[in-house]
């Protein structure tokens, strides 16, 4: 019974509105479908660019967590000389992909890390300790004054890793 009161109090309502009204009802359901459809849109469009941005952020950190590894080993001599250089070319390809799209995506220098592309392994390669043990030695053992520089280049360095990732966060 009582629904059937419900129903004679919507078929009432219903009757006493006049064409105005309805155009405002039409109007007003209009406007919310459209704006719940715009918030739908830019939210996934938000979404979307936060996930392509945090994967970018992810392959910065894993980059550098590579060349840390790296050195870190250099540092330990438990590196063999003749896996230096083609560690280098992988890491080079790794390093110019991610750039290359960073730059296409965000406008950052491409050449923003190329102290650790080039630099890092010009300092490893051309010293002396590298060139005298490369044939014969299964892991490289560098001088204490080596691995200071090895550790000066990293402090001078290892911001580029922090403000590409600033770059990226503050892309639009």
């Amino acid at each position: 019974m009582r629904n059937m009161g419900a129903i004679r109090i919507t078929i009432d309502l219903c009757q006493s509105l006049d064409s105005s009204d309805w155009v405002d009802i039409v109007a007003i359901i209009i406007n919310s479908i459209l704006a719940l459809w715009i918030i739908s849109r830019l939210q996934n469009k938000i979404t979307n660019k936060r996930v392509l941005k945090d994967h970018f952020i992810t392959e910065i950190r894993e980059i550098r967590n590579e060349y840390k590894q790296y050195l870190k080993n250099l540092y330990a001599d438990s590196v063999n000389p003749k896996t230096i250089i083609p560690w280098f070319k992988l890491m080079n390809i790794k390093v110019s992909d991610t750039m290359m799209y960073l730059n296409t995506k965000y406008k950052i220098e491409p050449t923003l890390l190329n102290p650790y592309q080039n630099d890092l392994r010009e300092l490893i390669t051309e010293n002396p300790e590298f060139n005298n043990q490369f044939k014969d030695k299964i892991v490289l053992t560098l001088s204490p004054e080596f691995k200071t520089q090895l550790v000066t280049f990293q402090q001078t360095n290892s911001k580029l890793f922090n403000e590409i990732i600033v770059k990226i966060n503050d892309a639009n």
